[in-house]
């Protein structure tokens, strides 16, 4: 199994953290950005750069996708700064970087053991309250900030500028029937208030197109809410049997 792990940057040379937990790992960077992140990123394998045209998270995920021969690539957000289990009574961050390397490795085989084409992992930071333990992989939620795709069967949707992350999941869900997502881990990451990143895109007539367009292309399957400006994204795809009994 070939592995790539990539990190995908724009705009945050000065913020990014994802370097910081990952061993092994190429960083992929605008190219009129490339130097600036040279001086601050010293431990990545290659700093990739990327034509500046390529813009939103779609495309740049698509042109990743096209540069790497890797069976299996794995994309994660710049602003990730910490890893958690989720496995004991609080939850624990992860620090040795190698024990980091072993979980996501292992995720990437179960999800190709079970035949399945994206995992990732729980999106709910750090909290065990949320965590049960008796589901500790998850079929059918979407997924983010860690996107792990196995081939190249789907295409990120390059209609939308963000929230394309659900759109492939639903795209796997649809076709694969289910996605790998290890609840027992999860991350710590700045998301929609941070600076650069999809941040460029991100104004309120752009979102309300974009929600629109994920309505209408997934119907009842997806649900998404805004309080307080903040946007919460939920699917809608049974994958469980009810018990009757």
């Amino acid at each position: 199994m070939k592995v790539t792990k990539v990190i995908l940057s724009r705009g945050r040379h000065d913020t990014i953290t994802t370097h910081k937990i990952l061993t092994d790992f190429d960083l992929v960077v605008p190219q009129s950005e490339l130097n600036k992140y040279k001086e601050v990123v010293t431990n990545a394998n290659n700093i990739v750069p990327i034509p500046d045209k390529v813009e939103g998270l779609g495309a740049v995920r698509n042109w990743t996708l096209k540069h790497y021969d890797s069976e299996v690539v794995i994309m994660f957000d710049d602003d990730i700064s910490h890893f958690y289990s989720l496995l004991n009574m609080k939850a624990e961050k992860i620090k040795d970087k190698d024990l980091i390397n072993t979980i996501i490795l292992n995720c990437a085989s179960n999800c190709i053991e079970a035949g399945s084409s994206l995992f990732s992992f729980n999106q709910v930071k750090g909290d065990v309250r949320k965590y049960r333990h008796t589901d500790p992989f998850s079929l059918k939620t979407w997924s983010g900030t860690i996107m792990g795709v196995v081939g190249r069967k789907y295409k990120f949707t390059e209609i939308n500028k963000t929230k394309v992350d659900a759109d492939y999941s639903l795209q796997c869900l649809l076709k694969d029937r289910i996605v790998w997502v290890d609840q027992r881990f999860s991350f710590e990451c700045k998301r929609d208030n941070n600076k650069g990143g999809n941040s460029l895109y991100r104004d309120q007539k752009t979102i309300d197109n974009e929600i629109n367009f994920l309505d209408q292309k997934w119907g009842k399957y997806i649900n998404i809410k805004q309080h307080e400006n903040i946007y919460s994204l939920k699917l809608n795809v049974e994958r469980t049997q009810k018990n009757t009994i």
